[in-house]
Parts: C-alpha cells; structure tokens; sequence
C-alpha cells in the first residue's frame, strides 16, 4: 500500500547563503514542481508521500557546513491571507 501524501513544511537556513531555491530544486527532482510551494526566503511548503526524514535527507544534499534544515509533517492545516496560495493548498486536501 502506498502512502498518502501529506503537507510538511521545509525550513533551510544559512548564514552564508539562501537555500530556499537549492532546497527546492533538490526536491523538485523527486516530487514534482507542482506539488512544492515557496512561502518566503527560508520555507517551502510540499506536499508529497515521503517521509519527513526523506525530505529531510533529500534537502540536506545540498546543504554545506554549518548550514541546517528542518522538515515538519501536518495532520491539519489553515492559511489566510494574500502571502498564502489558496488554490495551491485547496488542491492538497484543505
């Protein structure tokens, strides 16, 4: 039985650099463009089957010393507001 996707939100961060791009890149190679949202300089919002420690393992081949990310699973959700994708997250179960 496959896995349900769920929503996880990416934070990766860097005293040297953005790494919200990289990180995305990274995981666009294995979930798909469509189902990752940038929700400002340091955080993604995916929707995806894997793991949270997958996603985490998948960020961190982009990550240089010093450098971290941090992946959180939702049960539930909510947003408001102009800053969130309505549309996006109404395609993924809210």
């Amino acid at each position: 039985m496959t896995a349900a996707s769920t929503l996880k939100c990416v934070i990766a961060w860097s005293d040297k650099r953005n790494l919200c791009s990289l990180v995305a890149q990274a995981l666009e190679a294995r979930i798909g463009r469509e189902d990752i949202c940038r929700l400002g300089d340091e955080s993604l919002a995916i929707y995806s089957a894997a793991a949270p420690d997958e996603v985490r393992d998948w960020a961190a081949e982009v990550l240089e010393s010093g450098e971290s990310v941090f992946v959180v699973e939702f049960e539930r959700w909510s947003g408001y507001g102009a800053g969130v994708d309505a549309a996006w997250l109404s395609k993924r179960g809210h």
